[in-house]
Order: structure tokens, then C-alpha cells, then sequence
């Protein structure tokens, strides 16, 4: 390895999952440091915009695993899988995790339930630590919440939208949180557009946070503090509009628009902050094995394969926007009810990057009961898999209705 530029080592290595690295750190001392040092765990994290890792929680919060998408073959009827136990985060006064998806940036997730007053944690579902961030002061209603990265000051930033009670007129406070400072501080208050009812977990993209409104994205930029907002595209054609959602997808803020239970429209805007790039992506209509739309929501998209990952309910569809096909993939054995977020592997360290103490899960104190348990724990399960066609652009049944936008996917 001594004859290898250390250029060449550190571009391969930035390009390797999380997983791999955290393994690859007893190599040597050199690699040890590389893996480690900030520059690197910055480069890493910019690097995985891409990332197929996608994280499955059962019903309670119990039990979570991950599965990499690039290692299904859609071409093969029946296969297995390596699906990879993921610890759940267990403490005393912290709640566990909610379903999917959640607030999560560079592959940490903001740990929260807004219905009850319990801690807040950031989480590193790979690393398995967590920081427990300081008690929210005030009596308040939460709005909205999020977690994001501002790279001008190279920090991890939570916020929280609250409408304030005890006011003669409503307060719509904003105040952020900085992993640096560990300390909560007021900004400027929030637009008056009321945030989407069920969806206050803003998404993180481009430096800042984006909550739906009734009739626009509200945007955050973490850098300034300072609000604007973002026009959503134009529903199309007359059937009435019953649901929408914001997402990120493929690196792209996404918008899903669910019209009662005939139809799935998928929108992605192509040019960051420009309203007029707006693109319809696909459209999933009604399919007779399949029911209502409300329950199928886009989980992923490949802009260089032109490819869209939906969940619906317990199983998962697969469209080929470019080939117009679609395919519907059954994983045996995960649990009943579950969901599930795209939330790749993070070699950011909380014990080294936070001011406060970390506490690490409770299971690593006990490292002489843990080198066996943890081998099994850790171990990958096969899990058999079946892919059936549901659609192609040769197959002209009736009761078979999606379509895509092959115009555009990109090389990204």
C-alpha cells in the first residue's frame, strides 16, 4: 500500500460506505487518522447524496434493520438479500424512535415524539451514540421541526417551530440549536402560513429546511436564520386534490400529490429555488392489485437510471421511468407494518464533535458479556425476495395505469 499516492487512497476511500470504514480503520494508524479527521467525515458525508441505504423500523420502534437498494436485481424473479440489524436506541426519559421518516441529515436522525414532553436526541444509527440535546424552556404548541447542516460554521443545527401559549396575540417562535454550542437560541419568527398538519418534519436540502404550507414551501436557510418561500407546481387535470407531500429525492426537493384514491403524481424541481423547473416526474394511477394511492409514497429516486422506489404498505413498487415499466418487489420476513427512510451511514462521531458529555447505548457498557452477543447481533440475515412485472410499455391492460417522464433524468 506504501506505493500508492495518498491522493488515490484518500478518493477511493471517501467513495466506500460508512460501514466499510468504520471496519477499514484497523487497517493502519494512516488510515485510522484519514477515516477519522473532520475533512474527511465532511467529504464522506458530501459524497452520499446517492445513497441507497435505506433504514426499516418496525411498528413499535423496536427492531430496525438496513438494506442497500443497489444490491436488488430487478431483472431476477427470485433472489435473496443481506438485510443488516441496526441497535434501537434505548434510555431512560427518551422516547423512542418515531416511524419513518423522520428529521435526519448526513445520516443522523432527530430522535422525537411532539405529543409528549420528553427529551430530544440526535442519533447515529450506525455508530449507535447519541447527544441528548438541553430541555426546551416555555409552555408552547410545536409546529415544525428539523434537523440540517450549515456548512458556514460546519455545524448541526435542530429547529423548532412553536406557536406560544399564554399570549394575547399568537408567537410563532423559530429557535435553532447548535451541536457546537449546545445551546438553544431565538430567531426571527416563522411565516404566518400554517405549516402542513401531517407533515411538520421539515426536509433538509441545500443548506436549509423546507416545510409544506397550504400553497407554498417554506424555506430556512440555516446560514442566515433568515426565511423565504418556494411556489409549489400545478396540480393537473380535475380530479380533487386529497394529500400532499415534501420530500427529497434523488437530490432534488420532491412533491407528491395524492388525488382521493385514483391517482399519484411525483414532482421534482429539477433547478434548486427556480419555480418554472418544477417537472413532473411520474404518475402512478389507480392499479386494481394495488388500492388506495394514499398508502404508496416514493421512498427513492435514481436520476441516473431514471428509477423510482415506492413503498406500499408491506411490499415495494420499482418504476422504470426510462424503459416505462413497473415491478412490484416483495421482501420476505420484514416486519408487519413497517416504514422506512433512505438515511445513509454516517462516520460522524458525537463523543468527539459536541461540547457536552455523550452518552453512549446502554448495551456497549458491558463489554465482557458483549464480543458473542454483539457478533450475532450484528450479523446479516438473508432475506428472500420476489419481483413480479406489474406493468410494461408492451402490456396494454386496462386496469394497469402509470406513466413516466423520461425527459428527464440525469447523470447525477
Amino acid at each position: 500500500m506504501s506505493d500508492v499516492p495518498s491522493e488515490l487512497v484518500h478518493e477511493i476511500l471517501r467513495r466506500l460506505p460508512a460501514e466499510s470504514l468504520l471496519r477499514f480503520r484497523a487497517v493502519c494508524k494512516g488510515w485510522r487518522r484519514l477515516i477519522d479527521s473532520p475533512s474527511f467525515i465532511r467529504t464522506h458525508a458530501a459524497n452520499q447524496t446517492s445513497s441507497t441505504t435505506l433504514l426499516i423500523r418496525n411498528i413499535i420502534g423496536t427492531r430496525f434493520c438496513s438494506l442497500t437498494l443497489d444490491s436488488l436485481n430487478f431483472e431476477d424473479a427470485d433472489q435473496t438479500i443481506d438485510l443488516t440489524p441496526v441497535k434501537a436506541l434505548y434510555r431512560t426519559g427518551v422516547p423512542r424512535a418515531p416511524a419513518l421518516p423522520v428529521a435526519s441529515c448526513n445520516g443522523l436522525i432527530l430522535n422525537s415524539h411532539y405529543d409528549i414532553d420528553k427529551t430530544w436526541v440526535i442519533w447515529n444509527p450506525l455508530t449507535r451514540q447519541f447527544h441528548e440535546l438541553p430541555e426546551f424552556e416555555g409552555h408552547s404548541r410545536l409546529i415544525g421541526s428539523g434537523l440540517g447542516y450549515d456548512s458556514a460554521s460546519d455545524d448541526y443545527k435542530v429547529v423548532r417551530l412553536d406557536d406560544l401559549w399564554g399570549c394575547r396575540k399568537t408567537v410563532r417562535r423559530t429557535s435553532i440549536y447548535g451541536l457546537k454550542s449546545d445551546s438553544w437560541r431565538i430567531i426571527e419568527n416563522y411565516p404566518c402560513d400554517c405549516i402542513w398538519p401531517n407533515q411538520i418534519v421539515g426536509v433538509f436540502l441545500n443548506g436549509a429546511l423546507h416545510w409544506l404550507s397550504r400553497d407554498s414551501v417554506i424555506v430556512l436557510v440555516l446560514e442566515t436564520g433568515r426565511y423565504h418561500k418556494l411556489p409549489l407546481p400545478e396540480p393537473t387535470g380535475i380530479a380533487e386534490l386529497f394529500e400532499t407531500h415534501l420530500d427529497v429525492l434523488g437530490g432534488c426537493l420532491a412533491v407528491s400529490y395524492y388525488y382521493m384514491i385514483t391517482r399519484l403524481d411525483g414532482w421534482v424541481m429539477k433547478d434548486y429555488g427556480v419555480g418554472d423547473s418544477w417537472t413532473k416526474l411520474f404518475s402512478f394511477g389507480e392499479l386494481a392489485n394495488i388500492g388506495a394511492m394514499g398508502r404508496l409514497r416514493p421512498v427513492a429516486y435514481f436520476k441516473n437510471k431514471g428509477h423510482v422506489f415506492l413503498q406500499h404498505d408491506d411490499d415495494f413498487f420499482w418504476l422504470d421511468i426510462a424503459n416505462d415499466s413497473a415491478k412490484k418487489v416483495i421482501i420476505h420476513g420484514l416486519p408487519h407494518n413497517f416504514t422506512c427512510q433512505i438515511v445513509p451511514g454516517s462516520l460522524f462521531r458525537l463523543d468527539e464533535s459536541c461540547a457536552a458529555a455523550v452518552k453512549i447505548t446502554a448495551g456497549t457498557k458491558r463489554k465482557r458479556k458483549m464480543s458473542t452477543k454483539k457478533n450475532k447481533a450484528d450479523a446479516r440475515v438473508e432475506h428472500s425476495v420476489r419481483i413480479t412485472d406489474v406493468w410494461s410499455r408492451s402490456d396494454s391492460t386496462p386496469e394497469t395505469s402509470w406513466s413516466g417522464n423520461d425527459d428527464y433524468y440525469g447523470d447525477d
